[in-house]
């Protein structure tokens, strides 16, 4: 492994972790879903009584849209490596289209059904990505791709349990206050 390949599975993968576990549980812990003094065992205890709740309603267990996404995806880490990973998948789709529009219009060359199977297919094969996430980050290095995700996954719990900004916002209002 060299540093190369580090430093992209930190700014694909790592980086993206952080702030994703940060919002979520930024959210969990201001909504009194989880209770900032307890530790990490006791976390994902109740991440895993959420989820079990999540699983029961019908209606998605949260008004949320991302944590519901998440907890449809797994909960926890590897659940939002997945939902990160599927995101990712789904937006290279709509770009791809974007940039080329004659896909669209060949999707449609052998017929309406054909493009819906094909779509069907598509997003299947987004899933199953999503799913086996490590694998699609880094080819050779899924140990690093694990180890970097799950690094990330833990400062964003982290900081959203001691209350921390990410970074981010602070450059955000430097920024504001430049431009006020």
């Amino acid at each position: 492994m060299n540093f190369y390949t580090l430093l992209e599975v930190t700014t694909k993968l790592g980086i993206p972790m952080i702030v994703l576990s940060w919002i979520i549980f930024a959210w969990l812990y201001g909504g009194g879903d989880l209770d900032r003094k307890s530790n990490r065992k006791s976390i994902a205890t109740q991440v895993k009584t959420m989820k079990k709740s999540f699983k029961k309603k019908k209606d998605g267990g949260t008004p949320n849209y991302m944590v519901e996404k998440w907890m449809w995806f797994g909960s926890g880490f590897y659940g939002l490596a997945g939902l990160w990973t599927f995101v990712v998948t789904e937006i290279a789709d709509v770009i791809r289209i974007i940039f080329n529009p004659a896909l669209l219009s060949e999707a449609f060359d052998d017929g309406f059904v054909s493009a819906v199977i094909d779509l069907a297919v598509n997003q299947f094969s987004n899933l199953v990505t999503a799913f086996v996430w490590f694998g699609y980050w880094s080819d050779d290095n899924v140990i690093v791709s694990l180890l970097v995700a799950y690094v990330g996954y833990w400062i964003g719990v982290e900081m959203a349990r001691r209350g921390g900004d990410l970074p981010i916002q602070e450059l955000l209002g430097k920024l504001r206050s430049l431009f006020s």
